[in-house]
């Protein structure tokens, strides 16, 4: 069935809504290219780092296909499906942006995929003491992630209220992970414990 056949839509929508997968496509072929620019108008200006307009779509498509399935909408004609899909859509952006705005989630500021495959070890080797040499940037490496973050932050200068702010934990849990480093780095270090 031609998707842009008179009525296709509202048949497309019943199919959708008696459990056709070929249904499903048929308006993802139709309105997903519009939810898309839809959805980078409403993300314009904003962070879209970890997701951005193509996902806030599919998010939305997602969602309206799950609640179509389940009996909730009843658009009465093609305009009513498409403003059904765009407010779901509409919304589905502005709750993304304010995720990624969250200040749990870096207010914002997440790394590209450049910044992130900079090793922090590196990071800190950059703007660390002339000190800090290979051996440290060795031992950070051995790390888990967050462990690792702690250390590179410690390792800046970061004071302990500062680290658990910034990583959204107690002080109490950044006083322990960097007992714990302290701990291994005293047996892996040269001429450290044995």
């Amino acid at each position: 069935m031609d998707p842009d056949a008179p009525g296709s839509v509202t048949r497309f929508f019943d199919a959708l809504r008696a459990g056709d997968p070929g249904a499903a496509e048929a308006l993802w072929e139709r309105f997903f290219p519009r939810l898309v620019g839809l959805a980078r108008r409403a993300l314009a200006g904003r962070p879209q780092r970890a997701a951005d307009a193509d996902d806030a779509a599919l998010s939305a498509f997602a969602s309206f296909c799950l609640r179509a399935r389940a009996g909730e909408f009843r658009p009465a004609d093609r305009e009513g499906l498409w403003h059904l899909l765009a407010v779901i859509t509409a919304r589905k952006a502005r709750k993304q942006a304010r995720r990624e705005a969250a200040e749990k989630r870096g207010g914002g500021n997440v790394g590209d995929e450049e910044t992130l495959a900079l090793p922090l070890a590196e990071a800190a080797v950059s703007r660390a003491e002339p000190d800090f040499d290979l051996h440290s940037a060795e031992l950070l490496d051995r790390l888990d992630p967050e462990p690792r973050e702690i250390a590179v932050l410690r390792l800046l200068g970061f004071r302990v209220r500062e680290i658990a702010a910034r990583l959204g934990c107690t002080e109490r849990k950044v006083e322990r992970k960097l007992n714990l480093i302290r701990l291994r780095w005293e047996t892996e270090w040269p001429g450290g414990a044995e």
